[in-house]
């Protein structure tokens, strides 16, 4: 499920510009429920978990997602001098590499081991079905003009369509790209703040409040493009074994994985989100005027 959030992150982080305008903070998502678990950690259990998540393909989908955020981060700046862009460049290339976000994100998950839950997503990911949506995923990242739906899914059956949403909601996959995004925007708009005239300047409460009105706008286009994303990407599978893909991400191992690796998303994206911010506002103070 991490592909949707690879794709659709670097979809939402095209909003970033927009909703700086009225985004100043963003508070931290709740991970308390992920990092509740008992710390249970083994040698066989790292093992394990180093090849979970080289099946699951997270070190192609970070490098896409990396790639992505570079790009948007450049996007609009056309104001600026080709210095300042080379600057941009090279700091958000340091701190969203897919190799800093990617060594966060195991650290965060060797907190988080559970083995009977690990051995069970391992199962699923090592197997012909889990190694070919897998393959699917990965497959997707790469543009080949045939993105969005085919002519075989202008019209997909309400079962499909019923399968794809539970697939969002089980995965999470939405709800964790807007989170990745407005990470990027508070991080932004907070570092900048001071950079900006008063006028310009929202109260915590009108910000706070600015800030929920464009998440939930955001949100609704997120999941659009999720789904049509979903159904493109998964079209060759069959609705049974889409909904045995399903199935495994509403077990009790799945949730584990969905929810660690959201969580742990979240937290690598912040700190490099918060890094990027803090050097480009010391760096390229000019670019504040974006952010009026």
């Amino acid at each position: 499920m991490v592909r949707q959030l690879v794709v659709l992150a670097v979809l939402g982080a095209a909003v970033v510009a927009s909703a700086a305008q009225s985004a100043a903070v963003v508070s931290r998502p709740d991970n308390s429920g992920a990092a509740a678990g008992p710390n249970r950690q083994s040698e066989a259990d790292v093992r394990a978990l180093d090849t979970l998540l080289e099946r699951s393909g997270l070190r192609v989908q970070l490098e896409s997602l990396s790639a992505g955020v570079r790009v948007q981060f450049l996007l609009g700046q056309g104001r600026l001098s080709g210095e300042d862009r080379l600057i941009i460049d090279r700091i958000v290339s340091q701190r969203f590499s897919a190799g800093a976000l990617y060594a966060r994100m195991r650290l965060e998950f060797e907190k988080n081991l559970e083995s009977a839950r690990l051995a069970k997503a391992l199962e699923w990911y090592e197997s012909p079905l889990g190694k070919r949506i897998t393959g699917l995923e990965l497959a997707s990242l790469i543009p080949d003009g045939s993105q969005g739906l085919d002519s075989g899914n202008e019209h997909p059956a309400q079962r499909r369509l019923d399968l794809i949403r539970r697939l969002d909601a089980g995965g999470g996959a939405s709800d964790t790209t807007v989170d990745v995004t407005m990470s990027i925007v508070g991080s932004l708009t907070r570092a900048f703040q001071p950079a900006l005239p008063a006028v310009a300047r929202l109260s915590r409460g009108q910000l706070e409040h600015e800030l929920t009105r464009v998440r939930n706008q955001t949100l609704e286009r997120i999941r659009r493009a999720c789904l049509l994303n979903m159904l493109s990407a998964y079209r060759d599978l069959t609705d049974d074994e889409l909904e045995q893909y399903v199935e495994f991400v509403e077990s009790e191992g799945g949730q584990w994985y969905m929810s660690v690796m959201n969580s742990t998303l979240l937290i690598a994206v912040d700190a490099a989100a918060e890094a990027t911010a803090t050097e480009l506002a010391a760096a390229v103070p000019q670019l504040a005027r974006d952010l009026r």
